[in-house]
Order: C-alpha cells, then structure tokens, then sequence
C-alpha cells in the first residue's frame, strides 16, 4: 500500500475534507495521528478508522496554540516513532464585508488557517529535516489565488498559506523535504452549508439553492467539489510520486480556478 509504515500528522480531521483524507490514508496503509479541536468527533473517527492497517490515535489540537502544538507533536512522535507527512488541513471560515470585520473575526481566519500552518511546520520540520525526507501538504483555497468577495480574511489568510509554502519549500529543500498546497474550490462540506447561509443573508437572496446553482455556474466541470475529489490530490502529493514536485499549489477546483 501507498503508506505503508509511514506515519501522517493529520489536523482538522474529524469531518468534511479533513474526514476524507484521514479515510484515503488509513485505507492505504497509513499510521495516522489524528488531529482536531472537536476531541468527541474526533473519537468518532477514531473508532471508525480502527481495523485499519495502520495505527491511529486522537489528539485534540488547537493550532493557533503555540505549546499545545509543540507538545501534540512530541505526544506524536513518542507514540508513533517519527513523523513522515504533515497534512495541514485545520481550517475556519466566516463571512462579512470587510468594512464590517470585527478584529476578533480577522484574529480568528488568520490565527487558524495560517498561523497554525506556520506552528506545525516548525515544530515537524526539524523531525523531516534530521532524515532528510518527508512530504508537507498545506490546504490553502482557490480563495489563495483570486480574491473572494465576502471572504477578505479567508483569501488573506490562504493567499498567505501559499507564500508560507513556497517559501518553505525554498527552505527545506536541501534537505529532500517537499511543500505542497491543495486548493479546493466549492467543496460540498458543513463549511459550505454555513457559508451558503451566511451569503444569500449577507446578498439578500431569499432562497439559499440559488447561491449553491451559482456556484455549479462558476465551476466548467458542473458540480460541486466533493471531500474525496480534494482527498485524492493530497494522497498524490503526499506520495513518492510526487517527490519532483515542491512550491506547488494544485487547484480542485473543476476549472473554476485555472491559473
């Protein structure tokens, strides 16, 4: 199997995208250490996931908490031996104009999405860096690449994610280490639920169908994105197959995004 004894440093796991990819690790041999700040969801995925090939073990994690991700990562590492990829994908969103933002919601887009990427990083890196190997997957957005209207703090924070990966992947590539990025676009998840709601209130639509048909109007490929479709991509990227392949952010994005 694709991971067969290598161990995954997985966030915000417990549903949605993050869901998808803890399930598309384990059935490809993985040892997973499975992280999210919802710890009973958590254990949900846990238990659903065991019988799998590789070991699995839940740490609830806050990202933006500097010593609680230092000493998830040593907790990990005592557990499982090492770490061989590091999936970031703990997210948040919330919508407003940006005139609107309180700064407890900027704090709250930018604290997640980007610093918690900065803080796994630097505490995995240097675990990757001793054996000279290792493979770090980061989701950004197709939000990191062209500006979301409503969304002013999510496309800061994943704009950001993108220049942080890049310059990583500058930075550890003397050391056979490579940084990825996936960019989802309309994922069909709980977020979008909530997004969709927020939107058509923010818009004044009446009937929250029409922002979802507006979104299969953005997409060439005419559907929503779904969990798998994004889990897949990071299953690649987190492969050997993907060794000649560092600074990237690849869009799942059915061509709403092409550049």
């Amino acid at each position: 199997m694709k991971f067969d004894n290598k161990v995954v440093f997985l966030t915000g796991c417990a549903r949605g995208i993050g869901r998808a990819i803890a399930q598309i690790f384990a059935d490809e041999g993985a040892s997973i250490a499975l992280c999210d700040l919802d710890d009973k969801a958590l254990d949900i995925v846990v238990e659903e996931l065991n019988g799998s090939a590789g070991k699995m073990k839940a740490y609830k994690l806050d990202v933006s908490n500097e010593m609680m991700v230092k000493e998830t990562v040593e907790r990990a590492v005592s557990d499982f031996g090492t770490i061989d990829i590091l999936m970031n994908n703990a997210g948040v969103s919330t919508m407003n104009y940006f005139w609107n933002l309180t700064e407890k919601e900027w704090d709250f887009n930018i604290n997640i999405n980007l610093k918690g990427i900065w803080l796994t990083c630097k505490y995995i890196a240097p675990i990757m860096i001793a054996k000279k190997k290792g493979k770090i997957v980061n989701t950004a957005s197709m939000a990191g690449k062209m500006g979301a209207a409503l969304e002013s703090h999510y496309a800061a924070s994943k704009f950001g994610v993108i220049g942080f990966s890049q310059a990583a992947a500058l930075e550890l590539a003397p050391y056979g280490i490579n940084v990825n990025c996936v960019c989802p676009g309309f994922v069909k998840t709980s977020m979008q639920d909530r997004e969709v709601t927020w939107e058509a209130k923010l818009k004044g639509v009446e009937n929250e169908k029409e922002i979802v048909k507006d979104y299969i109007r953005q997409t060439p490929l005419g559907r929503l994105c779904y969990p798998t479709d994004v889990a897949k991509v990071v299953s690649f990227l987190s492969s050997d197959d993907a060794d000649f392949m560092t600074g990237q952010a690849i869009n799942v994005t059915g061509g709403a995004c092409m550049h």
